[in-house]
Order: structure tokens, then sequence, then C-alpha cells
């Protein structure tokens, strides 16, 4: 008996429970699933370039839903004389860039130029420079001695004071700086440096200076070899920072990473990302006189890597923390499409007298060698 009204009181429950369920989706009271958005990047358009000027329109990409809204606005008209159309600058809003000396000429209200102190404009001394937006204010490494290597902060205040940071070098070491973020209060500077005693060719060694409130500490952080050697022989490093990790790749070999915040901070080579890079590699021009180097930025916590497919278009490749791919952007002469992970397309872009250039930006604003 008692089995009996058990099974029947589970089944009236069973059935209330269905009725209470129909009875709130049909009154609008069911709780809704609100699909994820997923990370949304912004970007910079280059057009109208020229040999001598350029115009930049902000948009941005949804890479989950796979599209790209704009305003069609340009925020930016430059000065190109030199034909590199390049640009540092940060999202936000406004967004933040940094002034190129007499390179920018003509700004919108929803774009603020930084200017770095008169002291921080000497390409002689200077050896790299980043913004620090939480301290509103510019840092600066000037060349070392061979024993010490001075780090400077002024913020961008009128009257502010230049804060210097005295650091000795390890006996024997020669870095040379490769990255750098934060304040002298708080960040890291990342530095290679050659290991004399080898006989022939050179290795160069990772190090990491940390900074925390005046004390620095310097980190061995393991060597260059995965790269080919030395970033500085050769074509230049490409770096983007996705929270803790620094990513670096050099050349065409591999992309690799150290996570800043580690008790021992080691490069690592994540095998995904590098599977990635090796099909792009294989994909690519079959045309160029040298093996080409990715390029790397981030935003919304997401890596980008940048690599020509086989027509030279740029494409960039949204990557997630396992490596996989999330979406991709091509760009080409004429536009700017946005695909899916399946690649299937999205939606297009026009862009009126663009060359196909797309400009991320940079968390730290990090510039190097400062000219």
């Amino acid at each position: 008996m008692r089995t009996t009204k058990s099974r029947s009181r589970s089944i009236t429950a069973t059935f209330m429970s269905i009725l209470l369920s129909v009875v709130l989706a049909a009154t609008g009271c069911a709780p809704k699933v609100v699909p994820v958005d997923g990370p949304q990047i912004s970007a910079l358009m280059l057009t109208n370039v020229t040999a001598s000027a350029y115009d930049t329109v902000p948009f941005m990409w949804s890479v989950r839903q796979n599209t790209l809204q704009s305003a069609g606005t340009s925020v930016l008209h430059a000065n190109n004389t030199n034909g590199e159309a390049l640009l540092l600058w940060r999202s936000g809003s406004p967004l933040l860039a940094v002034q190129r000396w007499e390179l920018m000429t003509a700004t919108s209200k929803d774009l603020s130029l930084l200017v770095p102190p008169v002291g921080m404009e000497s390409a002689s001394r200077v050896r790299a420079r980043w913004y620090v937006q939480k301290e509103n204010a510019f840092v600066a490494i000037v060349a070392q001695n061979g024993t010490e290597i001075t780090i400077t902060q002024q913020g961008l205040a009128t009257g502010s004071k230049a804060q210097t940071l005295a650091v000795p070098v390890p006996s024997g070491l020669q870095p040379d700086v490769l990255y750098g973020s934060g304040s002298i209060a708080n960040g890291f500077v990342l530095f290679e440096a050659p290991q004399d005693k080898a006989p022939f060719v050179k290795p160069f060694s990772l190090w990491l200076l940390r900074i925390s409130n005046g004390t620095t500490t310097w980190v061995r952080c393991g060597d260059a070899s995965v790269f080919g050697g030395g970033f500085y022989s050769g074509e230049g490093p490409s770096f983007a920072r996705v929270g803790s990790l620094l990513y670096i790749t050099r050349s065409h070999t591999k992309i690799g990473y150290i996570d800043t915040a580690a008790a021992s901070p080691s490069l690592t080579v994540p095998e995904t990302l590098n599977t990635l890079l090796a099909k792009l590699y294989s994909e690519g021009p079959t045309d160029a006189e040298s093996p080409l180097m990715a390029h790397l930025a981030s935003d919304s916590d997401i890596l980008i890597v940048k690599y020509p497919d086989m027509y030279w278009n740029s494409v960039y490749y949204a990557v997630d923390t396992s490596g996989a791919v999330l979406g991709r952007l091509r760009a080409d002469k004429t536009s700017i499409v946005s695909f899916d992970a399946k690649g299937q397309q999205g939606f297009t872009l026009k862009t009126a007298g663009s060359p196909g250039y797309v400009s991320f930006p940079s968390i730290d604003l990090f510039e190097s060698p400062v000219s």
C-alpha cells in the first residue's frame, strides 16, 4: 500500500512540475537563456592611405557572433611621410593614442592623444618606453652603463616630477630590453642577454626583472634558442600580453609565452598554438623571399595572430588560451570580412582606399626602440 501511494505521489509531483513549466512559459515568466556574446575586440581600419597620410576608423569585432560594427567615422588623420602607417593606441572611451611627434594632425572628441614628457623623447638614450594607464604616466628605460639600468617614470600632469629607479645589473650580464609593463611601483621588464661563455654561436638567455615597491628581482626564464637565436639578429620580435601571460614570437619558428606572475617563470611553447602556426606557414604565400613571421596583438583577453594568406591578404586569428581559433578577419584592399571558427563568412566592412591594414590596441602602448 505504501509503495502504491509513494508511486502515486511521485507521478502527481512530476505532472505538477510539467504543468508549472508550461504555465510559466505561456505567461512569459520562464527563465530565458541569454546567449553569450563572447569577446568584443576593438580595432582600427586604416583608410584613404596614401604615401603621405591616412585616416583611421574604429570598428568592433564580435568574435563568437561573427559580426562587425562601425560608425564609419574617422577619429584620426595622420601624416605618414615615412610610409609605415604605424599607430600605437589603447581601447577605451575615448581611445588613447601615443603622439608620434608631428604625425597626428587632426583628431575627434573620440580620441585622446598622449604626449610623452620631453625628457623621454631622446632617441639617443631611451631604449624603451610604455604608458601606464593607472598612474597616467610614461615609463622609460635609458641606456645602461654596464653595471646599472635606469628606469624613469613621469606623470603627464603639469609640474609632475620624474621618479627614477636605479637597478644594478647582475655581474657579467649585458641585457637588452625586450618588453616592459606596469609602473616602477609594480611592473616587470623582459630582457635578453648573450651568454659570453659559449664557444661559437652565442645563445641568448631571457631574464625577467620584477619591480615591487622599489625593490627589484632578476629571474632567469630560459633562453631564446627555441626562436632560432637572439631577438636582435634578423627580424625583430612581436609581443602581446594577455593577463599575466606575455606571448612572444620571432622569425617563423615558434610562439611562446612567459607567465610573468608565476613564482618561477619559464618560457612555454604551447603545442596547439604552434600547430596553428605551422598550418598558417604551410598555407601562406609561396612566393615569399624569406620565411614570414607572425605578428601578435591582444584585446579582451584574446590573443590575435596575424599571418597572410596565399594571396598576401592580412588574416587575423582570434585565439583562446587553449590555442583554439574562435574566429578570424580577412583584410584586403576593398573590405574587411569576418569568419567564425568553422570558416562561415559573417559580416563585411567596405574600406575604400585601404591597403588592407588593421590596427589592434596595445595594452601597454609599448614602444622600442624609441625613434
